[in-house]
């Protein structure tokens, strides 16, 4: 496949899209994570850098925040290609919350609670 540009469109760097850049050096990325408060240690390897994050953070959701925050991120860099859509922190967040609170329909009672706390 062919595209017309390799560049991160979440960003005005001009940085090319890798993962790493995507999801974690790309600034929008970085304001997305420092919004959910998770600070990611780009010095360490991927799974250390998870595992650091993760005890750093202290809640128990923390899996379901991460996976829900990246899925979010994704799905907007979609929008802005795929439906013109323009560059919006407000955006993405409204996005990260919407899947969350899916998340919170079938989740048990004690994580529903700690879900709810988190966006207290």
């Amino acid at each position: 496949m062919n595209l017309p540009s390799y560049h991160c469109v979440l960003c005005v760097q001009q940085e090319e899209e890798t993962i790493q850049h995507l999801f974690f050096e790309c600034p929008f990325s970085q304001a997305c994570w420092i919004f959910l408060g998770i600070q990611w240690n780009l010095s360490l390897p991927p799974l250390d850098m998870v595992i650091t994050s993760r005890e750093n953070f202290g809640s128990t959701i923390f899996r379901e925040i991460v996976i829900l925050a990246t899925w979010s991120i994704w799905c907007h860099r979609n929008s802005i290609i795929f439906d013109n859509k323009n560059l919006s922190f407000m955006a993405w967040r409204a996005s990260f919350v919407r899947e969350m609170d899916l998340v919170t329909l079938r989740a048990k009672p004690v994580v529903k609670e700690q879900i709810n706390s988190f966006f207290e």
